[in-house]
């Protein structure tokens, strides 16, 4: 796993991204896990993830639309895979399979 930079751990302490991913965790849109909601569970968002990872980039860093909330074990182990340029398993209620990188979701 990929750790933060001294650069990337300023940013995730600052005051300013404590409040701004408290309240985007608390939009009715972003409560509950993306993952979880795939597969039809609720299961509430804890960590705001960068879909794109940012590494240091500020204006990637802050930019909402490339947020999502997720529990915090789909952060762990979806960034543990991602960082090792692995897939993201799983599939959602329908059987297509979660990753928008998965050769299935590239057609």
């Amino acid at each position: 796993m990929r750790y933060p930079t001294t650069k990337e751990k300023r940013l995730y302490d600052s005051r300013r991204w404590r409040a701004a991913s408290k309240l985007f965790l608390s939009k009715e849109e972003n409560i509950f896990c993306h993952y979880h909601l795939l597969r039809g569970i609720e299961e509430p968002s804890t960590v705001v993830h960068h879909i794109t990872p940012h590494k240091g980039d500020y204006d990637l860093f802050w930019d909402e639309s490339n947020w999502m909330g997720l529990c915090k074990e789909c952060h762990d182990r979806i960034g543990q895979i991602t960082d090792n340029g692995g897939l993201i398993p799983g599939c959602d209620a329908d059987g297509n399979p979660v990753d928008p990188q998965h050769p299935w979701n590239r057609r």
